[in-house]
């Protein structure tokens, strides 16, 4: 995959996290999650992407983020891994999000919709700060 690649999946994830934001605004909170799980995904995609990795078939963000530590090692690495470990539980409610947004029963409620977007940023904000590396 090519640097275009990568910047595509991140343009797609911008756009995503743009839609959880405003479905979470709206009260739209199964949408919100699954947008939100959706963009973080596609972040760390990119990365990996940018960093020469073809990004496995998987919607699990932490061991996505594994790949991202394993590549890039030493201080940046760390950052990487005290990210995972801060967020752990953040990280887990993002990742049952999709599922849980799409076929949960019961709904995904505000709360859950709100830490699944807001972990979300952060991922997108994580990869943004990597991007230039």
């Amino acid at each position: 995959m090519s640097l275009d690649a990568a910047e595509d999946f991140m343009s797609r994830a911008k756009e995503y996290l743009i839609v959880a934001r405003v479905s979470f605004e709206r009260g739209f909170y199964n949408a919100a999650a699954v947008n939100a799980e959706i963009a973080a995904q596609l972040a760390v995609k990119a990365l990996l992407i940018k960093l020469g990795i073809e990004p496995p078939r998987t919607h699990n963000i932490r061991s996505l983020l594994g790949l991202v530590v394993n590549r890039l090692g030493g201080n940046v690495g760390e950052e990487v891994r005290d990210f995972v470990s801060s967020n752990r539980r953040e990280l887990i409610i993002l990742e049952d999000s999709r599922s849980l947004g799409q076929y949960g029963i019961p709904s995904i409620d505000r709360d859950r919709a709100e830490i699944a977007v807001k972990t979300a940023e952060a991922v997108v904000d994580l990869v943004r700060r990597l991007w230039s590396l």
